[in-house]
């Protein structure tokens, strides 16, 4: 049963007390934007999705602002048609996030919903279906360490409550520029899942959506694996699969979000004692290799990118420090972007740096990463390197410059929305399905392939040490 709901699709169990079972567009101007178009290829996610990005060559010049958000009209004609849209629709803007266990009894389940997710652990077709047997492994495994992490921060994450204040932020930015507009929260992994934002949006009749996920940049794990669930969504509805929608796919290169994070950064520099000699140390979630490798995922791009226009800004005003930028939170006993973070921060202290800001990149709220493993692991792991001061900006979370521009991203880009499914389209059926013999001989010998891999100490021990 286990086997057959993982391979056939999306479905989720709702109630509380049960874990969910998750399954298995063209950039415009500065403003990134995509659509679904079940006729274009993937970034070997999903073949019905598409996310066109002009050959993944994406402008470095964030302040190149999205005049034509809607093809080559003006951007006063752009502001005209949202103010004639905002008008005649019904507007809704959808935040996504990836949520995070409320209470410590929350953590084992959060990690399942985590791992079953196949844009996190990613199998080969034809063991796919043992994403959940691999889930229920790992997340029994991990959460003693983890749930040792959330006890550290109070019990539990603060990402929903951030996020929910977010939301009502950027709702009300929207309403002092003359938009109103019902704002959402949707979880990918914890409540509130994205299915009930979805379902909220449908009995409230939104007639335009604007989907703003609060990641900065692109990556197949966290935007597209939260794509990906909407777009199995509204396909399977007749009323959404009518809704236009937007989608702001990544958004590092605003010209608001880089001066929000430069000033944080010059801020936390001033708590120095000499601002001048302090490593600024950017630390972004990393991803395994194989995505941006053989899955094309733009994430390692856009941050490098991001890093630079960031560097940049400040320069623009003066600050001249080093920089440096590394990946954490590597899962799993696969290669991850490198440098690590950990590794890093080693050999800066016995390099001879001194004073470290670290600078949490790709993190707009805190969270578990930002609040154990940044400021508890990582500035114990420096401290004992050499580093003998450091400081961390914090997360952008309802920074006033930071929510502007996000509700100014909503604006530019309602009149790009368009339906996100074409009700008519029929999905071709994998053949495989249907060859019962074959999945038969599958489940077999991959049950096996499984049980060996699972109970192998090295396995044991690298998710043990997640």
């Amino acid at each position: 049963m286990e086997a057959t709901t993982l391979s056939s699709g999306f479905n989720p169990l709702m109630k509380r007390k049960d874990h969910r079972f998750p399954r298995s567009y063209a950039q415009r101007k500065s403003l990134s934007l995509i659509r679904f178009d079940l006729k274009e290829r993937s970034f070997g996610l999903n073949n019905n999705i598409a996310i066109t990005h002009r050959d993944l060559r994406f402008k470095t010049n964030v302040f190149e602002q999205a005049h034509s958000v809607t093809g080559d009209c003006s951007y006063d004609e752009a502001r005209a048609k949202t103010r004639s849209l905002v008008a005649e629709d019904k507007i809704g803007v959808l935040l996504l996030n990836l949520g995070g266990p409320e209470t410590l009894n929350d953590v084992q389940p959060f990690l399942y919903n985590l791992f079953a997710d196949p844009d996190i652990i990613r199998l080969p077709r034809p063991f796919q279906f043992l994403q959940g047997t691999i889930a229920k492994f790992i997340s029994v495994v991990r959460a003693p360490k983890s749930k040792e992490g959330y006890a550290a921060i109070g019990g539990g994450s603060p990402l929903r409550k951030i996020t929910d204040e977010q939301a009502d932020a950027i709702r009300m930015a929207l309403q002092a520029k003359n938009v109103a507009a019902n704002v959402y929260v949707g979880m990918r992994y914890w409540y509130p899942f994205t299915e009930e934002a979805v379902q909220q949006i449908k009995k409230d009749k939104i007639t335009r959506l604007v989907v703003l996920p609060l990641y900065p940049q692109y990556s197949i794990s966290t935007t597209g694996s939260s794509i990906r669930v909407l777009q199995d969504l509204f396909r399977k509805d007749p009323y959404l699969a009518g809704v236009p929608v937007a989608i702001i796919q990544s958004w590092y290169q605003r010209r608001g979000y880089v001066n929000s994070m430069a000033d944080l950064i010059e801020k936390e520099l001033q708590t120095f004692s000499d601002p001048k000699e302090v490593m600024i140390f950017f630390s972004a979630h990393g991803v395994p290799v194989s995505y941006v490798e053989n899955a094309g995922d733009p994430y390692q791009k856009q941050m490098e990118e991001c890093i630079d226009l960031i560097m940049e800004e400040l320069k623009a005003r003066g600050v001249l420090n080093d920089h440096k930028l590394a990946y954490q939170s590597r899962v799993g006993p696969v290669q991850w972007l490198k440098p690590y973070t950990d590794e890093v921060l080693v050999d800066l202290g016995k390099s001879g740096v001194k004073s470290l800001l670290a600078v949490p990149v790709s993190f707009v709220s805190e969270h578990i990463e930002t609040l154990e493993e940044i400021d508890m692991e990582y500035r114990e792991l420096a401290l004992e390197s050499g580093v003998e001061n450091w400081g961390r900006v914090p997360a952008l979370g309802l920074t006033p410059s930071f929510i502007t521009d996000l509700a100014d991203a909503v604006i530019e880009s309602l009149p790009s929305a368009e339906a996100m499914s074409n009700p008519n389209t029929v999905l071709a059926e994998d053949s495989e399905s249907s060859d019962a013999f074959s999945y038969i001989v599958k489940m077999f010998f991959g049950s096996i392939l499984a049980f060996v891999l699972l109970l192998s100490p090295k396995m044991f021990h690298a998710f043990r040490n997640l």
